[in-house]
């Protein structure tokens, strides 16, 4: 067990020891980086090592192997500057060793009016932007103690006319350790090709020889730059402090679990998530966290309540509070159903 620990207190010192330089802004598709799921954005995003809900395919997607049903998920956040981030997902039992999931993400907002120099307050017409990306994932139990999962997504991106696509994946790894049900989690998202905006409104009209006098205009496509995905690489740890079986204290009703997250991006300063939450006889919940080295928001808050609804199964329904400083606050719902 000592091995595990100083693994994870070995990389937590090297990732934040570094002085290297934030690379803010030469990456796109930043709405992969948006957390989904009330219970995990209310306990600050420190949940690679849980991953135990219909959320697991962004955070860790070898943590659907704790999902022994067929479960769904609708996630809803309210984010900053009237933008709705939102994910769907399914996934069920393939056999007693794997879970095979859906996920749709998508980040969009009213049209707006198009504008230009010449009519700066809007030409009558007007448009809109949304960011896409569908996932496949699949997990697989090693064996009683260790897991993996891999996520292949594809990743669209429209502005106007313009659109821009790409293909990523994510792999994650989960370990439960002995010690009191210590749980490591690893995942590496976002990692594949770039994207480069391509569509109608590039294409302009101009002389390839100037030197020719009467010729036709050809049709020219404006150049674009392609863009980097934001790769993220996450590692974290997991204990219920109180709770049943493995917990360090044994206590039948009450459970509080903790976790700690190292995120290490690509395009910005490395962070920490720290979390925790509590669960009274797995029937209400509460949540908090802090957000380490982030520029507009710290604290998060959370609330759930379990239902038992026939058909439906069991229900959980999430509520996630996260202030954004000067982007004013965010709040994320959430419904999941496991029958």
């Amino acid at each position: 067990m000592r091995k595990y620990i100083t693994f994870t207190l070995l990389f937590i010192t090297v990732v934040f020891g570094g002085s290297g330089f934030d690379k803010v802004g030469t990456t796109t598709a930043q709405f992969l980086k948006l957390g989904v799921g009330a219970r995990a954005m209310g306990m600050g995003g420190g949940f690679v090592a849980v991953s135990d809900d219909g959320s697991a395919m962004y955070w860790n997607p070898a943590g659907m192997m704790n999902q022994k049903k067929i479960n769904t998920t609708f996630i809803h956040n309210n984010w900053a500057l009237d933008i709705s981030h939102d994910f769907i997902s399914v996934s069920f039992p393939t056999g007693r060793s794997g879970v095979l999931g859906f996920s749709l993400t998508a980040l969009s907002m009213d049209e707006q009016d198009v504008t230009t120099i010449a009519e700066p307050d809007g030409n009558g017409q007007t448009y809109s932007v949304m960011d896409m990306a569908f996932g496949i994932s699949y997990a697989r139990q090693i064996s009683d103690r260790f897991s993996y999962g891999h996520t292949v997504k594809f990743i669209r991106l429209s502005a106007y006319n313009e659109i821009a696509s790409t293909v990523a994946i994510d792999i994650g790894m989960l370990l439960q350790t002995d010690f009191h049900g210590l749980k490591i989690g690893m995942c590496l998202s976002n990692f594949g090709g770039e994207l480069k905006y391509e569509g109608r409104d590039l294409i302009e009209k101009a002389d390839i020889n100037d030197d020719i006098e009467g010729n036709y205009l050809s049709d020219v496509n404006l150049r674009t730059e392609p863009w980097s995905l934001p790769l993220l690489f996450r590692i974290g740890i997991a204990m219920d402090l109180v709770g049943k079986k493995d917990a360090y204290i044994l206590n039948a009703r009450n459970r509080i679990t903790l976790s700690l997250d190292a995120e290490h991006p690509n395009d910005s300063a490395e962070h920490l998530n720290l979390g925790c939450e509590y669960s009274y006889n797995d029937l209400f919940f509460i949540r908090g966290g802090y957000r380490f080295n982030y520029d507009e928001e710290n604290l998060t808050f959370g609330a759930g309540v379990k239902l038992e609804l026939g058909i439906l199964g069991k229900t959980f329904v999430n509520y996630s509070f996260r202030p954004l400083g000067r982007f004013g606050n965010t709040n994320q719902f959430s419904i999941e159903l496991a029958i």
